[in-house]
């Protein structure tokens, strides 16, 4: 009787992992949207912002995605920065402001 049910449950063990393991994970659908400008910057600050972002990571501003919701830049579809990540390295960024915004 005690070799019946190690065998049940060797079994089971083994259908349940088969189960879950053909059952795939979804992948999440990324909707890529313009780039639009928040409420809480101005319209020249974000867009010194934007530029900002496109040359520390060398993306180009087609494959920056502003997602007003999270508060964050979103590049490539992947690379997740809050604004006001992006805002605080802007700040300190004297080198950066020197070279480009001359």
């Amino acid at each position: 009787m005690k070799n019946l049910n190690t065998y049940v449950l060797k079994i089971a063990i083994v259908a349940v992992l088969s189960i879950s393991s053909l059952t795939g994970c979804k992948k999440d659908e990324v909707k890529i949207e313009p780039v639009t400008k928040t409420t809480e910057v101005s319209e020249i600050e974000f867009s010194k912002l934007l530029q900002f972002v496109s040359i520390t990571t060398t993306a180009p501003k087609d494959q920056i995605v502003y997602n007003e919701k999270n508060k964050e830049f979103v590049v490539y579809g992947w690379y997740h920065k809050s604004l006001a990540d992006v805002q605080s390295e802007y700040d300190t960024a004297n080198e950066y402001k020197a070279t480009y915004e001359k």
